[in-house]
């Protein structure tokens, strides 16, 4: 997806030992819970304190703090809405950055229609299912067109089509996204993983390196995905010889 983008392609949080190359990809940070994750988060937005946060090779601080604004944007997982409808909270962000109300307003009519949600624009959004809620959340930032998208914890509460066009619009726009998780399920879809515990990256690489041989996962308290724990078990009974992390692949290796 793309060979990145001048001026934002590696953030370093050196406290925490992490290192990610953007260039595009997606991004999965795991562990196990109170294991950092979230500080990781609010550090790249600005909520805690962030001195030890690198971009490029230059402090975050140096930074002017519009143009990290408008290029890096981070979901935290709360319940705080700026506004009482949905269509008010899809404007807000756009609107603190100054961007002209046409174009906003262009904007949403597009990203509603990307996730079919034009349903959705009038309505209030404690009246929303909880899916509906986190789905904009997450567009109202979205919409920012950010360089490095950060979502902390939410993708699980997304219905399965919501989550495919998300990840599907983010690398059409070829934005750097970094999800932050507890789910190994969410591992099958990333580009790298990074695994981090008490507040410090332990290991990263392919999807395929941290699942397989005998992975850090479990033994941090996280289940491994259900088509790579049934792989290692069929790979006992000499069935397969390798991990498979795709179900269509092992069920037509079964089955030949």
């Amino acid at each position: 997806m793309g060979n990145g983008v001048f001026g934002m392609n590696v953030i370093e949080v050196k406290g925490m030992e992490i290192r990610i190359e953007l260039l595009g990809l997606m991004t999965t940070l795991i562990g196990p819970t109170n294991s950092g994750k979230t500080v990781f988060a609010k550090k790249l937005c600005n909520k805690i304190d962030n001195s030890d946060v690198f971009i490029d090779g230059k402090k975050i601080t140096e930074y002017d703090i519009k143009y990290l604004r408008e290029n890096i944007a981070v979901v935290l997982d709360d319940d705080n809405y700026e506004n009482e409808f949905v269509y008010e909270e899809l404007l807000y962000y756009q609107d603190q950055l100054g961007i002209n109300f046409k174009e906003a307003e262009l904007k949403i009519k597009d990203i509603a229609s990307f996730f079919k949600i034009e349903h959705l624009l009038g309505k209030k959004i404690y009246s929303l299912y909880i899916c509906d809620k986190v789905l904009v959340k997450i567009l109202a930032l979205l919409l920012l067109s950010p360089k490095v998208f950060i979502v902390d914890n939410l993708l699980s509460y997304l219905k399965e089509d919501k989550r495919k066009l998300l990840l599907k619009y983010l690398k059409e726009k070829e934005i750097s996204f970094i999800n932050i998780t507890t789910d190994a399920e969410e591992i099958l879809f990333s580009d790298v993983v990074v695994v981090i515990n008490n507040f410090k990256s332990v290991i990263s690489g392919s999807p395929k390196s941290i699942l397989e041989g005998n992975s850090i996962l479990p033994y941090m308290g996280i289940k491994l995905p259900f088509i790579v724990d049934l792989s290692h078990n069929l790979i006992l009974y000499n069935v397969v010889d390798k991990i498979y992390c795709d179900n269509r692949k092992l069920v037509d290796k079964l089955w030949k």
